[in-house]
């Protein structure tokens, strides 16, 4: 089909959608205007609060392992950014379509470079757009001066769309192992060596004299030019696509949309979960192992075995508290270590969080509810006990206190994570048959916006007997509230 045949297609879809619509152009425009309205006036807050964060961190921050750390905090949070997009995109596209496009027009004699193209640089646009406003507020809390804010911001966004245009490239490649798929892990191992070095107090001081903002400018360009290259190449690459690598991303935004609308993160979870096992197809069965409830945790095992990079990845994180602890933080290294281990430890808890929403399969086990969920949580548990106790040193570096007490507030840390995890993963879906809150967007479930916070809640209320008391009664008390948190989650029925 010629590109004139293909533009009149896209005009008769247009067309049937508009004939279709149920909102005037008024009523539009009114939520255009409250949308841009909301936007200038919270984003005007966010400013000031960073400004006064910012200058609150020129007062205190004056060490020098500080003033080092504080001058890589953009680099850090825009390359975790960058990973956590370009991973994203890895995994949904980043060209994807919507089921009906995959079903109607692709099978169709359509030149899918003018279909697609637009969703190519509109992908490679949006990605500009998340990225900047994030480099630009981490700039800010790290005292950078107009020129430099400018110029790490430009930099930051032209990076992410030149990664997601070089993603778009390896989506189009008939080769598994296009080296764009190594961004993610890539942008990451740079966040953790940043760490490290903050770490072990040999962390740089970014500075900005006129060599660097010359040599940053060039880089710039540069990286202009490579935005440039990718826009205009998308017709060609998005020509080369095939339905099998934009239609499954496109499936996945009815399920994503679905979650999102009730605040149900763990749906969420579940369906990125589900698309990845789809994407992987099979793996080889492995017999033998024990009986009972130990096969359980066995099964535990072999996922390691076949997702090493969580392992990795878990520990990895322990740069994180001796981050902390070198500059300063003090008891908050507590905190953290319980925040990182609760962020990590869900992937680990999927035996747990398949018994939890599929009662059926729970009551397949000869034991009880409480003692199957239990069998779930033992690796997962083993590895956090085992990350708090690796993080003994850090802790030792900021809190005096004897050894022993050191290894149970690690050991607390661990397992106030996991008890976190655990209410993450065990939580209800909004109930529509209980009594309903009414709000102008209607009646909406009492637990419905508690779920955002769902976890964060038991972090910190494990956290606040050590912090308010680094000692080793504090560890017991924060040990006793995890332990009895984990007890309850594991035999309470799902509805």
């Amino acid at each position: 089909m010629r590109a004139t045949e293909a533009g009149e297609l896209r005009a008769d879809i247009r067309f049937w959608r508009r004939s279709r619509r149920t909102l005037s152009l008024g009523e539009a425009l009114q939520d255009l205007y409250i949308g841009v309205f909301a936007v200038l006036m919270l984003g005007s807050m966010l400013v000031s609060v960073l400004v006064n964060l910012s200058d609150v961190g020129d007062r205190a921050c004056v060490a020098s392992d500080c003033a080092a750390a504080r001058s890589l905090l953009p680099w850090l949070v825009v390359g975790t950014l960058l990973a956590v997009l370009w991973s994203l995109a890895r995994m949904v596209g980043p060209v994807a379509v919507s089921p009906g496009v995959a079903a109607w027009l692709l099978p169709s004699p359509v030149d899918r470079g003018e279909l697609l193209r637009g969703r190519a640089r509109g992908t490679t646009l949006l990605a500009a757009a998340l990225v900047a406003p994030v480099a630009a507020g981490a700039a800010v809390l790290a005292g950078y001066g107009v020129g430099t804010l400018a110029l790490f911001t430009a930099g930051a966004a032209g990076l992410s769309s030149y990664g997601v245009g070089a993603l778009v490239q390896a989506q189009a490649s008939a080769r598994g192992s296009h080296p764009a798929r190594l961004l993610g892990p890539v942008s990451l191992l740079a966040v953790g060596a940043g760490l490290g070095a903050i770490a072990v107090s040999r962390a740089p001081e970014v500075t900005t004299g006129p060599f660097v903002r010359v040599a940053s400018m060039g880089v710039l360009g540069l990286l202009g030019a490579g935005v440039a290259t990718v826009l205009v190449r998308a017709g060609v690459l998005a020509a080369r696509l095939r339905r099998r690598d934009v239609a499954p991303g496109g499936a996945l935004v009815p399920g994503l949309g679905g979650a999102l609308a009730t605040l149900d993160l763990a749906l969420m979870f579940d369906v990125l979960v589900a698309h990845a096992s789809s994407r992987r197809g099979s793996v080889r069965p492995r017999r033998g192992g024990p009986s009972g409830l130990a096969a359980l945790a066995w099964r535990d095992v072999i996922r390691l075995r076949r997702q090493p990079g969580r392992l990795v990845l878990l520990a990895g994180s322990l740069v994180v508290p001796y981050a902390v602890a070198a500059v300063g933080g003090r008891v908050v290294v507590v905190l953290v270590e319980v925040v990182v281990c609760f962020v990590l430890v869900v992937p680990f808890l999927v035996a747990l969080r398949v018994l939890t929403r599929s009662s059926g399969m729970a009551r397949m086990f000869p034991a009880g509810l409480g003692a199957t969920r239990a069998a779930a949580v033992v690796v997962p548990g083993t590895l956090l006990v085992v990350h708090g106790l690796l993080s003994v040193p850090a802790l030792h570096r900021t809190i005096i206190a004897p050894a022993a007490d050191l290894a149970l507030l690690g050991a607390a840390s661990g397992v106030g994570g996991l008890a976190a995890g655990v209410r993450w993963v065990t939580g209800r879906p909004p109930d529509y048959g209980r009594p309903l809150v009414s709000t102008p967007a209607g009646g909406v479930p009492t637990n419905l916006y508690g779920s955002v916070l769902r976890g964060v809640d038991i972090a910190v209320l494990t956290a606040l007997p050590m912090l308010l008391s680094p000692t080793s009664g504090g560890a017991v008390v924060s040990l006793a509230v995890s332990v009895g948190v984990i007890g309850y989650l594991c035999s309470r029925r799902s509805t």
